[in-house]
């Protein structure tokens, strides 16, 4: 069974960018970049397991699973390669994609990107994904609360909001493996620390983003492709919050690749 999806052609391209959404949201979430992208680039963008129109699984292991979906449905659409660009949870899953089938990726732009939580984060983690704290609340109680110290300011209510309404809709066993997934992305990264990982990434992440930030710009400095945008007076959901200084930001990085890439073309002819 493929993932659910939707595409958006660009008359002037034939070229592929991948949407990932993150944790409880589906495609939708793009509402404010799909217009932007797809003057200039053919959008994918999917829904993954349990979110939007997807189906779920029986498999625990949500991340590889998610990985060859999305591979496959690559595949199913003939679509050899593509720019890859993820919010939150859904950068946790390009940076799988890019240990196993880095071939398939162009390019990435990881927004809000998620890697280690503070110290705090990971014991409030731990304590809502504990068995005696999941038989006793309602499983969006904790998750409602994760939210509010994840987005604590005026300025990410919106993105708050989408966050916890969204998430309404995945059901308690989805959630938890999703939920899993970010508790131990660590480990993503972990691996990607021991490899030669020269794939373009630009991440972009909110000043606010108080949760992840500290992590993120101390693993850019180990890779040799990567750069970090910080965006000002912004939180961990960048793409809604500042719509169009990511934008700007992203269609930026992926144009100077095209530059880059011409010049050596010309330079080998």
């Amino acid at each position: 069974m493929l993932l659910n999806f939707q595409r958006h052609y660009c008359k002037s391209s034939d070229e592929w960018m991948v949407l990932f959404h993150g944790l409880g949201g589906n495609y939708s979430i793009f509402y404010k970049q799909i217009e932007a992208f797809k003057q200039h680039y053919n959008l994918l963008c999917v829904d993954f397991p349990g979110h939007g129109e997807s189906a779920s699984y029986e498999e625990s292991d949500y991340l590889r699973l998610t990985s060859d979906k999305v591979i496959e449905l690559m595949n199913h659409l003939k679509i050899d390669s593509a720019h890859f660009v993820g919010v939150s949870l859904g950068t946790i899953v390009m940076q799988d994609i890019s240990l196993r089938h880095r071939h398939r990726i162009k390019s990435m732009v990881l927004a809000g990107a998620a890697n280690r939580f503070l110290k705090w984060g990971t014991v409030l983690c731990k304590l809502t994904l504990a068995k005696p704290v999941r038989k006793l609340l309602p499983y969006m109680v904790p998750y409602s609360i994760f939210a509010f110290l994840l987005m604590p300011k005026k300025n990410h209510r919106k993105a708050r909001a989408i966050f916890i309404r969204e998430a309404f809709k995945l059901g308690k066993s989805d959630y938890l493996k999703w939920a899993k997934v970010g508790q131990y992305a660590y480990k993503t990264y972990d691996k990607l620390s021991l490899t030669k990982n020269v794939i373009p990434k630009l991440y972009v992440s909110g000043a606010e983003d108080h949760m992840f930030i500290k992590g993120i710009k101390k693993f850019v400095k180990t890779e040799e492709a990567s750069s970090l945008t910080v965006i000002p007076n912004c939180g961990h959901v960048c793409n809604i919050e500042k719509a169009e200084t990511f934008n700007k930001k992203a269609l930026s990085f992926l144009e100077s690749l095209k530059k880059l890439e011409k010049h050596k073309k010309q330079n080998i002819v």
